[in-house]
Parts: C-alpha cells; structure tokens; sequence
C-alpha cells in the first residue's frame, strides 16, 4: 500500500533556497529564471517562442484513441496539438468547428460533415473525407478493441460524397451527434497512411494536421512538440515541452524556479498558495467535480447500503474548512447552477446517524464495511481525509492507495476511487459514457435501466427543455442509486504562470482543456 502525505504550504526559506539553486545552474539548466531576480520572475531575454507546460500525469499513448476525447486529462493537450480536432467544445457548452466546418441534419440519422479544404497531415497527405471515414472504421473495429469502439458503432455507414464531404448515416437517430464527436476520440483525425506504415508505433509518434508535432517522448519524463511546417494553424510557438511532475510540491516548486512557465493543478490549496505568491490562478470550472467512485460489483460498495453509509458519513463542508479555508464551491446539486441544464436535484447530506446504522446494519449480517481507496497523487489528501473521517465510525476500515497513474488499476479490480470524471459542460455524451451501461469509461460497472433511457431522452430532445427534463430524471437517479458519493466540492483545471507572461487569458477549450495551438507568450 502506498501513502502519500497531502503536500504541505511551502515556507518562503524554501523557495529562497530553490531561488538560489536555480541561479546558479541556469545555463546548465535552461531555466528562465533572473538571477539575482525573485524567484519565477521570467528572465526577457529567454527564448520567447519556446513553452513548457508541467502536468500531473503522463499520457498513456498519444494515438488518436485512448478511450477519451476533447476532455482536460494527461494526454489531451498533446493530441489537440499534434491533431486539431474536427469540432471542439467551448467552455458555454457551444460547438466550434475547427477542421470541419459544418456537421448538419434534417433528421437526426443522415448527416453530412464538410471539412476546410487544403488541410494536410504532416506527412504530406491530405486530411480529407476519406481519412475521416478510413479513421471511424478503424474505431469501429471489433478486432482491435478500442475503447470507443463502441461510440464508432454507432455509425452505419460512411459515403465519400467529394474530397471535403462525408456522409454519415447512423444506425439509430441522435440529434446531438455533433457534441458527440467534439468530446469523444471522433474529434481526432490521423493519418491513414501513417497508421498503417507505423502500426503500434503510431502510439508514440502520431501523425496528425495539427499545429504541432511530436520531436521526442520520453515516458514519464516529457513529451517535445515542435512546429508542424505542413499546418494550417499557424501557431506563435516553435517548441512546447510537456513535462511530467507528479508531485504536487515539486511541480508547484519548479514553476516558481522558473523551471517552466504554465504549471497545472487541481490541488485548491496549491491554488491559493500559488495566487498568495502573485501568480495568476486561471480556473476552469465544470459540472460534477470530485467524486468518491463505487465499483458496484465488487464488496462492499455492491450493497447500495454501503454505498449509502459512506455517502452519508461524508461531510463536504467540512472537507473544505480542513482541507481548503472554505475557498472550494461545495454543490448542492449535481449540474452547476450556470449550466442551462440545471435542476434543482438535492445531492444526499451527510447524516452521521443514518450512516453509522448502516454501518452497524452490514456488520451485523456479517459484511463489515472495508475497502481501498485507489487516488491520483493529486487527490491524496483527499483520500486522507476521508479515512480520517471514516475512522470516527464503527464497523469501517480504509485504506489509501496513492499513485501517480490510477487508470490501469481502474480498468481491473478496485473498490473506490477519488476521480474527477465524469466532469463536463454538456452531459452528452459524457454522463453515459461515465455512467450508463457499458460505457467505456463507466469503470464502475454502474447500471440502471432507467438511467440510460433518461440519457437517451436527453441525446433525442430537440430542445433545451426537453434535455433538461431528461437529465433531471437522470440526476435524481444519481442520487438514489449512488454510483458515486459527491460531488464533494467542484473540481477546478488551475493553470498557474507568472503575470504577464502571456497576451491576455489563456485559451481554453471544453471542460478547461488548455489550448496551446492558440497560446502566445507576451513579449
């Protein structure tokens, strides 16, 4: 088992002594850091078209489907450098059309996808209508096991009309199509020629039209992206380095050596620790946040009682006050206020009574609540306190197992897991393919019949409020069936950088999926 200590607030001696270092190793280093200057004060004579960004977590490929699209996790702001994407999400849950241009339908099953004409991949081939066609198929296919093979199913047939037109005939009708390709793996066209020369090497050199491409991976360690000469986006950086940091701290600490220049966390008190230093805090907040997932086929938690029992001893209030000085935003409903699909749903409040009769209740018929909670680093302290909180019942035992990449463990056998999934600014298609049955990021094997025909009202409704209604069903499922105890507060993409060091806000797309084909330094 692996513990993890929540990182601690950083004195100000430390970050001198990391100043300090830093000043002497610059040259050695490449760091952008002023000597003699405060640390993380960025040094204007550094290499203005070059960016580093510091990440959590390395991706686990970088072909055009790992089970996830247009969504902010390792590997996203990779793929939308080396790929574009045929059609993204913006923040206000609005469609913009990148690599296509149109994606239309009169009744929700034929639709025809036009695309910018003269767009290439960056080996010279053109990304047109057949690429997205050869593409879809390779998804759709059972012998190679895609994780979104099952959204790739879902389309019938594929008809070439001219180079820049796709007719897409769809088995059963959807009338949110659209969304669904901007958030699923639809969204990211590769080269067919490359894929087919590479083979399972295209992992780690994909081929795409975007505005980058990729230099050198080093596995846990960083990814090198460089200008695409064959790009349509013409992007103002020449070279962008994704490192990867697990370390809570140690990334926060290498932003402020100038050892990068954007540093990401969903850590709030590193948020707050990061804006106290006069660093700029840019947030992205969606729907849902940070969840205490079941897996409801394994003990305990395919009981509902003890599904039930724990999601009452939590108190996400108090989270906050320890965790965070009452900075998080703690829901009182699943779907933001601000989302046009808001329902005023009442997530389940902690009942300390209630929860330890459940607790005494399994244990009487002789099923003890024990588990494991399996956490991101990131998460860890989270996970502390909640089996801090745990440990003031009776008949419960936790335990914390932090590591820095949680998804091959979830794709076995756990019990629960703290995840920021399913997160969204639309609920289609990410509630179901989080949470409806067998969806291929459903990793807690949650099902409910009347669940999933909720969702689909929701895909099928035309308009605002028939989608709302839908997703009110679905809501009110949620919080009587409990795949999930949470949120336990809204869960925010922070993109932390010295102050001006860039022209304006950051570019975001979606969920807070940083967009770095769009990114400018100042200066």
């Amino acid at each position: 088992m692996a513990r993890t200590r929540r990182p601690r607030p950083i004195r100000p001696t430390f970050r001198l002594l990391i100043a300090m270092a830093a000043c002497g190793t610059a040259a050695v280093l490449g760091l952008i850091t002023a000597c003699g200057s405060p640390a993380g004060t960025a040094n204007a004579s550094s290499d203005n078209r070059k960016l580093t960004i510091l990440w959590p977590a390395d991706p686990i490929d970088l072909s055009t489907d790992d089970g996830f699209g247009l969504q902010m996790l390792s590997g996203t702001i990779e793929r939308l450098a080396v790929y574009d994407a045929l059609i993204a999400l913006t923040p206000s849950a609005g469609l913009e059309y990148r690599l296509a241009t149109a994606l239309d339908s009169t009744d929700g099953r034929t639709w025809t996808l036009r695309l910018r004409p003269g767009v290439r991949f960056s080996d010279g081939t053109p990304l047109d209508a057949a690429a997205v066609r050869d593409n879809w198929t390779q998804l759709a296919d059972p012998a190679r096991r895609s994780p979104s093979a099952g959204t790739a199913q879902r389309i019938g047939a594929l008809d070439v009309v001219d180079a820049v037109t796709l007719r897409i005939t769809l088995k059963q009708p959807d009338n949110q199509f659209p969304r669904l390709v901007a958030q699923t793996p639809l969204t990211f066209i590769g080269s067919p020629a490359a894929m087919r020369a590479k083979g399972s090497a295209f992992r780690t050199a994909p081929v795409g039209a975007g505005a980058f491409t990729v230099r050198e991976w080093l596995r846990n360690d960083h990814v090198t992206l460089v200008r695409n000469p064959e790009s349509t986006q013409r992007a103002s950086l020449d070279t962008i380095v994704v490192r990867t940091i697990p370390d809570e701290t140690q990334r926060y600490n290498t932003l402020l050596s100038g050892g990068g220049d954007i540093a990401f966390s969903a850590n709030l008190r590193t948020g707050r620790t990061a804006t106290a230093a006069g660093l700029v805090n840019q947030r992205a907040l969606s729907d849902g946040g940070l969840n205490l997932l079941f897996n409801v086929t394994t003990a305990p938690f395919d009981d509902l009682r003890a599904r039930q029992a724990v999601a009452h001893a939590l108190d996400p209030e108090a989270l906050n006050k320890t965790l965070f000085d009452g900075t998080a935003t703690v829901p009182a409903t699943f779907l933001r206020e601000q989302s046009p699909f808001h329902s005023a749903v009442a997530l389940p409040t902690p009942n300390r009574q209630r929860a330890q009769a459940l607790f005494d209740e399994l244990a009487a018929q002789g099923e003890p609540v024990r588990f494991t909670i399996v956490t991101p680093l990131n998460f860890s302290n989270v996970a502390e306190w909640v089996q801090s909180q745990l440990d003031g019942f009776r008949n419960v035992q936790v335990k914390v197992d932090a590591m820095a990449q949680t998804l091959p463990i979830l794709k076995g056998a756990f019990q629960a897991t703290l995840t920021g999934t399913p997160r969204f600014v639309d609920p289609y298609p990410q509630l179901a393919l989080n949470l409806g049955t067998g969806g291929p990021n459903n990793y807690g094997r949650f099902s409910d019949a009347r669940f999933d025909t909720a969702l689909r009202d929701g895909q099928q409704a035309r308009d605002t409020a028939g989608r709302t209604k839908a997703y009110e069903t679905a809501q009110r499922i949620i919080a009587e069936r409990l795949p999930l105890a949470g949120p336990l507060y809204r869960l925010p993409g922070q993109y932390l950088h010295q102050r001006a060091a860039f022209d304006g806000e950051l570019p975001i797309l979606n969920d807070g999926v940083l967009d770095i084909t769009r990114l400018s330094k100042a200066g």
